[in-house]
């Protein structure tokens, strides 16, 4: 069940699932609460974690008037971005060691990438728009998870032997993402 729910200062939704523990999220500047069924403490929640909003909203705020300045790649042809990707990808498997079962492209909603457990690989559509450098990243990044599933510090440290500056990347993609999620 979704509420939408207004505070004199802030405009929120509380969702309640079958979770455990209530968390907040803020993603795209907007405000949910995570709430298990049957709890209904929702205004006390933001009034304890009112300074994180805030802070965190702001840093949103910084955020988008940063991403306003990024270079687009608008030539890129899906062809384009789909013979790049396979060319890397394949000198990184063959480095690896591993095999991926298929790979895709769409256009998702709200990632980059994905890799299942049976190796498939999906790419986002929206990489077109990004360095060549940034979309390289995405790709070992989605390869590593044929080794590490999880975001584990195993996984970050076969991230960090090809990319070292893999935290500047993942803040870079986080500012692309705010420029090309509604392209």
């Amino acid at each position: 069940m979704k509420k939408r729910i207004h505070n004199p200062d802030l405009e929120y939704h509380v969702i309640h699932r079958k979770v455990k523990y209530t968390r907040l999220e803020i993603k795209d500047r907007v405000i949910r609460i995570i709430m298990p069924y049957g709890t209904l403490n929702h205004e006390e929640i933001i009034r304890k974690n009112l300074g994180w909003i805030h802070q965190k909203l702001s840093q949103q705020e910084k955020q988008l008037e940063e991403a306003k300045n990024l270079v687009m790649y608008y030539d890129r042809s899906l062809e384009g971005l789909q013979d790049l990707v396979m060319v890397y990808m394949e000198e990184k498997l063959k480095n690896m060691g591993l095999k991926v079962n298929m790979v895709r492209f769409r256009r998702m909603k709200s990632r980059w990438g994905s890799c299942s457990a049976q190796g498939n690989i999906s790419l986002n559509t929206r990489l077109s728009y990004l360095p060549t450098t940034l979309i390289e990243y995405v790709v070992f990044h989605e390869l590593v998870h044929l080794v590490e599933r999880k975001h584990d510090e195993n996984f970050w440290k076969i991230v960090a032997q090809e990319f070292p500056d893999y935290k500047e990347r993942e803040s870079e993609l986080a500012l692309y993402w705010l420029r090309v999620k509604d392209l």
